[in-house]
């Protein structure tokens, strides 16, 4: 799988792969056209994580204003991640995770990673061609600058993981049900089931919520895999803001908690 920082990939995260964009025609309405829109342009989430149990660094997550891409009128979801300088002697992270979301059908069309983690930089870009049914990646090479394309193939709809995260923003999230989303992480597709539990108040920096509790199950190998699900939750509200989440991966534990939370614009 590729590399995502842990940060990075807890909050979207909020985190995966390389460049995407739609060449295609829309196809059939994706679940979030059917109602108002979760987040808009301007909305920033600022979150603390924790790394095998001290304060590891920051992550922000903001949505940029709509910008063209490949045709597309898009916006730029942005995570970064980046250690604190205490942490950065274990495992120093400086990541930059941006997903094109077409919020005319609720769609990936794009996304870029930039990663500088213990001193190791790459680079990935994915494009996404739904109607197609396939995702074509480029990879940059460190130090040498080579590049390398390579075409994989994906069900219409798919999501990098941040999407998928901010698709279930759009979901109704009831206790009982479960939501599922195919995830393309750069190399594979995997099936991301979303198990709502229940509803609970909960105490964030950013102060008390009403939330909803989910456990998330993840098709992420290696480092990355999960020993038990992610657990996230959710605001109870219409934003659906991810509050808090939870996972215990092979690395170890890692948690992330929502410091502030900017709205975004009325549309």
């Amino acid at each position: 799988m590729r590399r995502t920082s842990l940060a990075v990939m807890l909050i979207s995260a909020v985190v995966a792969g390389p460049t995407s964009a739609l060449t295609s025609e829309p196809s059939e309405p994706a679940d979030m056209r059917a109602t108002a829109q979760p987040f808009t342009p301007g909305e920033e989430l600022v979150y603390k994580i924790t790394a095998l149990g001290m304060t590891a660094g920051k992550a922000r997550i903001s949505v940029g204003s709509t910008t063209q891409r490949d045709g597309v009128a898009a916006w730029p979801v942005v995570v970064q991640a980046k250690t604190d300088s205490i942490f950065d002697s274990i495992y120093s992270v400086k990541d930059r995770f941006v997903t094109w979301w077409d919020p005319s059908t609720g769609r990936v069309v794009a996304n870029e990673f930039y990663a500088d983690e213990r001193g190791k930089r790459r680079r990935s870009r994915s494009r996404l061609d739904h109607a197609g049914g396939k995702a074509e990646v480029l990879r940059v090479t460190e130090g040498t600058g080579e590049q390398s394309t390579r075409s994989y193939e994906i069900p219409s709809g798919a999501y990098d993981i941040a999407g998928a995260i901010f698709a279930l923003r759009g979901r109704p999230l009831v206790p009982g049900t479960v939501e599922e989303v195919d995830v393309f992480d750069g190399k594979k597709v995997f099936r991301l089931r979303c198990i709502v539990e229940g509803r609970e108040k909960l105490q964030v920096g950013a102060g008390s919520y009403d939330a909803i509790a989910t456990r998330v199950q993840l098709g992420f190998d290696g480092n990355f895999q999960s020993k038990r699900d992610l657990k996230t939750w959710f605001s109870a509200d219409d934003r659906r803001i991810p509050l808090r989440l939870e996972a215990e991966f092979v690395l170890g534990s890692v948690v992330a908690d929502l410091m502030s939370a900017q709205k975004g614009v009325t549309l």
